[in-house]
């Protein structure tokens, strides 16, 4: 991730073509780095490190802002046609729609951490973090054990009231704040009609996967555990490699690794040593953020494989992953050669699911 420095100043560069719109933005900024503090935007998964909601949110405005720049289209002429947002005269007005929604998208976090100082427990909706840090000096925060995983992406909203001033609802007008309260209320739906949202969404799963590579290098990571395991299944005979009901077929530099079997296998190993891998569905998305699984183009991270077994074509569900990955570097030269095909049709998985 760029510096806050970096990021704050290449904010400010897109909405410096209307210095009112810059002037505007760099008060925001103050009043959400106020709010948020130095708090985490996960637990373990990204940005986790203290300033990381900050910066994700950083993270997520530039992205927005830079696809803005691209091909939007929010404005329509009288007669319903759609005008490009480039020659819309409300331009500006857009982008910092943009800007705003992107930059809030994850306030609702605020609701699932517990923040406790001087025998005082925060309350997002009473006070900005830093408010409250300065009265109790040392707050300290933990993630509440009974949040729902995606939940926070439509509480954004009701702390909108330390983030926007009159000025800024003044200068947005009220087609781009309805926009902006449903993108807010649409959370991080890449299917919403809400052109906001879309871009919000995918300039988050940006943000994310962006994060990952970082995230997998680090030993405890589930992801680096997972593969770990894989390993050493392989490396003491409990995964078969290309052999006839072998849980992992090498050709070349791909590995197909069959599912769900020898996830659970790695699932099981791990277990034995109290540690928990995510579900298989969000273990996947990790695999495909860190960009080690080929996903197809759907983003759908199991694929279809075909191979020859002994009774004639077999159709398995695998992960493909780095064969430098999966199979340790001495196994290589003696496994026996195979060939496998991927399916060019999506195997059946459930809808990814990204923590912003």
């Amino acid at each position: 991730m760029q510096s806050i420095e970096a990021m704050t100043e290449q904010i400010l560069y897109w909405l410096s073509l209307d210095m009112q719109v810059r002037a505007l933005a760099e008060r925001l900024l103050e009043r959400f780095a106020v709010t948020v503090g130095d708090l985490p935007a996960s637990a373990a998964h990204h940005h986790a490190e203290p300033g990381g909601l900050y910066g994700h949110s950083l993270e997520v405005a530039l992205k927005a802002l830079e696809e803005f720049e691209g091909n939007m289209k929010m404005e329509q002429r009288p007669d319903g046609s759609v005008d490009s947002i480039r020659s819309s005269r409300n331009r500006s007005r857009w982008q910092y729609a943009t800007f705003t929604a992107a930059l809030c998208h994850d306030l609702g976090k605020l609701f699932e951490l517990e923040v406790r100082g001087k025998g005082e427990t925060w309350c997002p909706l009473d006070e900005p973090y830093a408010q409250f840090g300065s009265r109790t000096k040392t707050p300290v925060a933990s993630w509440r054990p009974e949040r729902e995983h995606g939940a926070h992406a439509k509480l954004s909203s009701f702390l909108m009231h330390h983030i926007l001033s009159r000025a800024d609802i003044t200068y947005l007008g009220l087609p781009r704040f309805v926009h902006l309260a449903t993108c807010l209320s649409d959370g991080h739906s890449g299917e919403s009609a809400n052109p906001l949202a879309q871009t919000v969404s995918r300039a988050d799963q940006a943000s994310v996967e962006q994060a990952q590579p970082a995230i997998v290098a680090q030993p405890n990571n589930p992801v680096s555990l997972f593969l770990q395991a894989l390993q050493e299944l392989i490396e003491n005979g409990a995964l078969g490699v290309n052999t006839p009901g072998a849980q992992v077929y090498v050709e070349g530099d791909k590995a197909a690794v069959v599912v769900p079997v020898a996830v659970a296998q790695a699932r099981d190993r791990l277990m034995a040593r109290q540690i928990k891998l995510p579900p298989n569905t969000n273990l996947y998305n990790m695999l495909r953020n860190a960009r080690l699984v080929e996903a197809d183009q759907t983003g759908r991270s199991v694929r279809k494989i075909k191979l020859q077994g002994s009774q004639g074509p077999i159709s398995l569900s695998a992960l493909i992953l780095p064969t430098d990955k999966v199979v340790p570097k001495p196994i290589l030269s003696t496994l026996p050669p195979t060939h496998f095909e991927i399916d060019t049709e999506p195997a059946p998985e459930a809808t990814p699911v990204v923590e912003g």
